[in-house]
């Protein structure tokens, strides 16, 4: 909000000025015209001091309402981005995301959002890792930092054994 106080000083050193410009046209002694001209001086520099408080005020709020604007487009992207979301139960244990609904025509590839940064207004793909956690895919949000771990994996109860190079070239 502009500071009126801050234009009511403009107003009075603007009617300080003409009335010492109306006081010195009936002056004849050079002192007295001397100390009327230093009056006028004064409140010309009042006049321009209030004048850049006034202009600091108003880029000052022109910055504010470009933050604003830019925060409410941000916000409005966001919402549109929400809507090609739903939350979902990952599991029986009650491990929920956010995850891409099928849209036609649509070319991203299916996966989840964290719900912890969804829920803050943020978009962070959970990304699966390597671990795991009781036959459970531990996935991690880049963002949050969080770790969830959902979708059963089989554990084979075969010993690991070595690949050969008969394995490798055995199809060629």
């Amino acid at each position: 909000m502009v500071d009126m106080s801050a234009i009511g000083i403009v107003m009075s050193s603007l009617n300080a000025a003409v009335n010492i410009t109306k006081a010195m046209k009936d002056v004849h002694d050079a002192t007295v015209l001397d100390a009327k001209v230093f009056e006028l001086q004064r409140a010309m520099l009042d006049t321009q001091s209030a004048v850049f408080a006034v202009n600091e005020e108003r880029s000052a709020l022109i910055e504010r309402v470009g933050a604003l604007e830019k925060e409410i487009s941000d916000l409005r992207e966001w919402e549109t981005e929400k809507q090609k979301y739903e939350l979902k139960a990952l599991d029986s244990t009650g491990v929920y995301a956010y995850a891409r609904k099928a849209i036609p025509g649509d070319t991203e590839p299916h996966h989840f959002l964290c719900a912890n940064c969804y829920q803050n207004g943020q978009k962070s793909i959970l990304q699966a890792t390597v671990h795991l956690a009781m036959r459970k895919r531990v996935h991690f949000c880049p963002r949050c930092k969080s770790e969830i771990a959902f979708g059963h994996v089989e554990i084979s109860n075969r010993p690991a054994r070595a690949i050969t190079d008969y394995d490798i070239f055995k199809d060629v």
